[in-house]
C-alpha cells in the first residue's frame, strides 16, 4: 500500500490517500468508514471528534432511510438517534432535510398516520450518499479539528 498526497484544491494541504491497487482512500474516506462502524454499533468511542460523532449518528438513520423509507427509519430508530441525525443534518447544513425529518418526526410522535407524512418523493436528493458525501467533505474543509485533522 502506498501512501500519497492529492487534493483539487492547489492551495490546500495534501490530503493523505491509501493507495489500495486501484482503489485511493483519502483521510477523509478513511473518516467516512468510520464514521459508518460507528453508527452501525449505535455508538461512538470516547474521544471521537464531533464531526465524526455527527457523521456517524447521521449515517446510521441515513442508511435505514436509504434501505426502507423515512417510516422504516423511524420505526427502526429510537426518537433519540432521530434527533441526533437531525442535528447532524443542521450541523451539516443540511437545513431542508433536517426541517423534513424534524417534521415527520413530531408527526410520529403526535399519533399522525404515516401516509400524513412526508413521502419517500420528498426525501429523494436531501440526503443521499453525494448530498451527505458534499457536505461531509465541505464541512471537515471548513472546521478540520472537528474531525480530528
Amino acid at each position: 500500500m502506498a501512501e500519497s498526497g492529492a487534493t483539487s484544491d492547489p492551495d490546500a494541504a495534501p490530503s493523505p490517500t491509501l493507495d489500495l491497487g486501484g482503489a485511493v482512500l483519502d483521510d477523509l474516506d478513511l473518516l467516512w468508514n468510520d464514521a459508518c462502524d460507528y453508527g452501525a454499533d449505535g455508538d461512538v468511542p470516547d474521544g471521537t471528534p464531533p464531526g465524526v460523532e455527527h457523521l456517524a449518528g447521521l449515517l446510521r438513520v441515513h442508511g435505514s432511510v436509504m434501505g426502507g423509507g423515512l417510516g422504516f427509519a423511524l420505526e427502526v430508530n429510537e426518537p433519540f438517534r432521530i434527533e441526533r441525525a437531525i442535528n447532524a443534518l443542521r450541523y451539516f447544513e443540511l437545513s431542508a432535510a433536517a426541517d423534513l425529518m424534524a417534521e415527520t418526526l413530531r408527526r410520529s410522535r403526535n399519533g399522525e398516520p404515516s401516509e400524513s407524512w412526508p413521502t419517500d418523493d420528498n426525501v429523494d436528493g436531501l440526503i443521499d450518499g453525494d448530498v451527505l458525501d458534499t457536505a461531509f467533505r465541505a464541512k471537515a474543509v471548513q472546521v478540520p479539528a472537528d474531525f480530528g485533522r
